[in-house]
């Protein structure tokens, strides 16, 4: 970047050499989407062997900085599941792939219909590795299609596109409807569809009242659903305990 001139005559020279490929990398991760598509569009301009690129994230541009260079003629793209690297990590081939093949009409990633298991890659990698997923990852996180806000699940129910870009299900990731103090009517009448109690209005009302009134005592619905799923036979009478308590009794004890 800093001697073009140069570094186009070093690239000549590699492939007068036998290069039969060159793979721009941005080592320090600090280059802007501009740069690279203006820099790997010269390139290819003057040469005649497919171009590749290899993004670091330091700047989190790894993604949007391959995607730059894809647009601009390059073949390949490097980078590791979930962005995993050095320092700040590579660029996220989860997110490459699903923009590449599901954003950008044209491109073909993956055979066989592989972009639908991108989520079930993605947390088969972090159980290899052994590290927790992040729920608010891109495409494969399980809240990258969650809506908590009435207004949002409202909406969501009528138009997805609304507040999803895409179908959850292209990456095999699936949409969740949440609860909390936030929530509206739309919430409950999502989360109680196989009650089949939508059409009573006074019942969802009641039904939203004690969830919020049990989440301002200190509950959480939001990642409870069969808590809430008991709460809603409860309310409508259709509870069955599996089980009746006698007695129970409890030890506390304090190491000194």
């Amino acid at each position: 970047k800093s001697n073009s001139s140069y570094a186009l005559e070093s690239i000549k020279s590699a492939i007068d050499a036998g290069a039969s490929m060159v793979v721009f990398c941005d080592t320090n991760g600090g280059t802007m989407p501009g740069e690279i598509r203006e820099i790997t569009a010269k390139a290819i301009s003057e040469i005649d062997v497919p171009v590749g690129i290899h993004c670091h994230n330091d700047c989190e541009l790894a993604v949007a900085n391959s995607l730059a260079a894809v647009e601009a003629g390059a073949v390949q793209v490097q980078g590791t599941i979930n962005g995993f690297g050095e320092r700040c990590g590579n660029a996220d081939l989860i997110s490459v792939i699903a923009n590449l093949a599901i954003k950008q009409a044209g491109y073909k990633v993956l055979k066989g219909g592989g972009v639908e298991r991108l989520t079930e890659l993605s947390r088969f990698v972090y159980e290899t590795a052994n590290m927790r997923y992040p729920t608010s990852q891109p495409f494969v996180g399980s809240s990258a299609f969650a809506h908590k806000g009435g207004m949002h699940v409202h909406a969501v129910r009528r138009v997805t596109k609304s507040y999803e870009h895409i179908e959850p299900e292209n990456v095999g990731n699936e949409r969740r409807f949440l609860l909390s103090e936030l929530s509206g009517r739309s919430n409950i009448i999502a989360m109680t569809t196989k009650h089949n109690i939508q059409d009573d209005r006074e019942l969802m009302d009641r039904i939203l009242a004690l969830v919020v009134d049990l989440e301002n005592q200190g509950y959480q619905f939001e990642a409870a659903e069969a808590s809430f799923d008991l709460l809603v036979k409860r309310s409508v009478g259709t509870f069955k305990p599996h089980f009746e308590r006698i007695s129970y009794h409890v030890n506390v004890e304090t190491d000194r």
